[in-house]
């Protein structure tokens, strides 16, 4: 069906519509202010499905076909990938689809005069679905129909705000939510200050997560081919933005100190993490800084014969290796195992190690992964040892952070006692010439001869213990 044909399929609805005395009209939350849309029916063959929807974007930008989506969305090669990847999307369309079947439609969806759906793309999709099936008792679709006028800024925040108000509700994942933002800010032509209104965020929020959404833009192309950006986008929300919070952190630190070559090690070490189902919050947080070097390695020595070898791969800085060719097609052979030995070693073994375990990944439970000795090892038998390595890394690395912490806290908190005796002097200074405070004088000096006694016992002990280890 043409854009004419649509346009003009719409148009008779809404004419339809206003011949009616009490035609069904439902408030929108549309950025000029609450609209009272008309809400018509359409055949399913009407709508088309909205390429640019928020909710498919990232496994749209994966795919292979997204150049040619873009340049005609409209097509019926489009159409059936963007139905595909709706479906996909979507936790719950099977429990959606039944909702469908049994008791209909009951929300309207929200179109353009042009015929693109804003939202309701699910329930089109497998409304076409049972329709096709027999199971659907009419083919129609109700949409509210959107003003003439309406911009592309305008629809896209449109969607942003409709997206949290959807029946069989499946909230946007991380990575589908900043990609909405920016789309927002890049092609809607929306602040930082009208998203944060809009989507109920603190204006530094919106900020940081446009440099969380281009950390993960730098993370993904580390490795070679990239990763899927949809893959960061799996488990918890709350959970993936506090890790992605803390890397970004680490990262923004390491760049300013040591540059971003090294910041991008570091990101390679959690990848590595990512890879194996292991990039947790709590994971993240003593996976610090070199802890590739100084933890997994060690761990990878006593991970049996498959990870003594590893070890020894990873920390090679010969010349790197040439890729060689399987001639049984059945495996996959580990590349750039080594770097020159310019590179730092640290960097050099991080490197490795990540693909390594991205060619495990792909090699699975049949393929096979060649290592640089020549031996050869299903992918499976790799990732196992990667993982138990990489647990027993991550406990040592845990176990020094508590010891450091340690170590480090009688200074720490010395630290936090100074600076609170020095604001209760000012404290005091403060209140001297206060005929009440001289009722309560007598309370804190009763305090200061307690903390001098703390004080003495503290610097006693101190003593002992420089006299034992002289």
């Amino acid at each position: 069906m043409t854009e004419a044909a649509r346009r003009q399929h719409i148009l008779k609805a809404l004419e339809a519509h206003g011949q009616l005395e009490n035609g069904e009209r439902r408030p929108f939350p549309l950025s000029r202010g609450s609209t009272n849309l008309p809400v018509v029916t359409l055949p399913l063959s009407v709508p088309i499905l909205n390429a640019k929807s928020f909710r498919i974007a990232p496994a749209l930008a994966d795919h292979s076909s997204s150049e040619a989506v873009a340049a005609d969305p409209e097509s019926p090669a489009a159409q059936k990938l963007i139905a595909e990847l709706v479906s996909e999307s979507h936790k719950f369309a099977e429990e959606l689809k039944r909702s469908l079947r049994e008791e209909g439609q009951d929300e309207p969806g929200i179109i353009t005069r042009s015929g693109v759906l804003i939202n309701a793309n699910t329930r089109c999709v497998l409304m076409r679905e049972l329709l096709a099936e027999g199971e659907l008792r009419n083919d129609a679709i109700r949409v509210a129909v959107l003003p003439s006028d309406t911009g592309p800024g305008e629809l896209y925040d449109l969607e942003a705000v409709v997206q949290k108000q959807r029946d069989h509700k499946d909230d946007y994942d991380l990575v589908s939510e900043l990609m909405m933002l920016r789309t927002l800010h890049e092609e809607g032509q929306m602040t930082e200050q009208q998203i944060a209104k809009r989507q109920r965020l603190n204006p530094k929020d919106v900020v940081l997560r446009f440099r969380l959404l281009a950390l993960m833009d730098r993370a993904r192309v580390l490795v070679d081919p990239p990763i899927p950006i949809k893959s960061f986008g799996s488990g918890r929300k709350k959970g993936a933005l506090q890790n992605w919070r803390e890397l970004d952190t680490r990262v923004q630190a390491i760049d300013e100190r040591e540059g971003p070559e090294a910041g991008d090690d570091h990101i390679r070490e959690w990848l590595h993490l990512h890879l194996l189902d292991m990039g947790s919050v709590h994971n993240l947080r003593v996976a610090t800084q070199g802890w590739v070097n100084k933890h997994l390695m060690n761990a990878l020595t006593h991970g049996g014969e498959i990870g003594t070898k590893i070890a020894a791969a990873a920390t090679d800085t010969k010349p790197a290796l040439e890729p060689k060719t399987d001639p049984g097609g059945d495996g996959l052979d580990l590349l750039d195992f080594g770097r020159s030995s310019e590179d730092k070693p640290a960097g050099n073994a991080v490197r490795s190690l990540l693909n390594l375990t991205i060619a495990a990944t792909n090699a699975g439970p049949r393929g096979v992964v060649e290592l640089p000795d020549g031996s050869r090892h299903s992918g499976n038998e790799i990732l196992k040892v990667l993982r138990d390595t990489t647990d027993a890394g991550l406990k040592d690395s845990s176990m020094r952070i508590d010891a450091g912490e340690k170590l480090e806290a009688p200074s720490r908190l010395i630290e936090k006692a100074h600076a609170a005796l020095v604001a209760a002097n000012k404290a005091i200074y403060d209140v001297q010439d206060q005929v009440e405070f001289a009722k309560a004088a007598e309370g804190v000096t009763s305090l200061l001869d307690d903390l001098v006694v703390q004080i003495d016992e503290a610097r006693e002990a101190l003593e002992q213990i420089t006299a034992r280890h002289s």
